[in-house]
């Protein structure tokens, strides 16, 4: 893939974050990926947040990761060579605060990785993305200035053809002000918001839900929250 293919790619990246309902035309290829910005991306940990040296985190509730948030989700493929694709990742914890850090551009806050561009057992696979982060500086005395980084790896969308290229799995290394914890993704498409307090959100009926998902309302505040897997990926009923 050629620089002025990839520096292309990561234009159409940034602009995507500012834009809903965005199309990219893309060549066909077997592996198929539902690009757009309202993806959601379930994070359940797995390990006890950490610093490098192994000791505990100051403020560890604070430097987790979110339960769930809105990522933006996008496959480009070289046009002279439909084997060579990009899956790109940018996480909402990076794209709200990117205005914040004026040393980040956008690609610094996307992860992107070779794509597959065969199917393995139903999933097509991202084994390798780069480091995505941000250094935002304070916004105001009760928002103080934070460093972000994700570090997805072994991402995986699932191809079969019932519900193909809209769910993923996969790892994430998230470091905040150093502490770094550790956890399994579970993502879906698209991204629907739902009432944490009602004992059917998320379930059959719900608007601009496929009904074949399994998904649950994962509370992303007090009072708001995002339909999310509530299976592994297949997360379906």
């Amino acid at each position: 893939m050629t620089k002025n293919i990839l520096k292309v790619t990561m234009v159409l990246v940034g602009a995507a974050t500012a834009l809903t309902g965005c199309n990219f035309d893309q060549p066909e290829a077997p592996c198929f990926v539902q690009d757009h910005v309202s993806w959601v991306a379930r994070y359940d940990l797995v390990d006890t947040p950490k610093q490098a040296d192994g000791s505990a985190c100051t403020n560890v509730e604070g430097q987790k990761a979110p339960a769930a948030e809105a990522v933006g989700v996008f496959k480009f493929t070289d046009p002279d060579d439909l084997t060579k694709s990009l899956l790109t990742i940018r996480p909402a914890g990076l794209a709200s605060r990117g205005a914040l850090d004026p040393n980040s551009p956008t690609t610094q806050q996307t992860a992107l990785g070779a794509f597959a561009s065969e199917p393995t057992n139903d999933f097509c696979a991202a084994p390798t993305l780069s480091l995505a982060s941000v250094n935002a500086q304070a916004a105001s005395a009760t928002v103080p200035a934070t460093s972000i980084s994700y570090q997805y790896k072994n991402m995986e969308v699932y191809a079969a053809a019932a519900v193909p290229g809209t769910q993923m799995r996969g790892e994430l290394v998230y470091t905040r002000d150093g502490c770094i914890s550790t956890y399994a993704v579970r993502a879906l498409w698209p991204a629907v918001s739902c009432d944490p307090s009602s004992a059917t959100a998320c379930g059959p009926g719900t608007a601009n839900l496929n009904p074949d998902f399994a998904a649950e309302c994962v509370r992303t505040s007090a009072t708001a929250g995002i339909c999310a897997p509530s299976k592994p990926i297949p997360s379906l009923r």
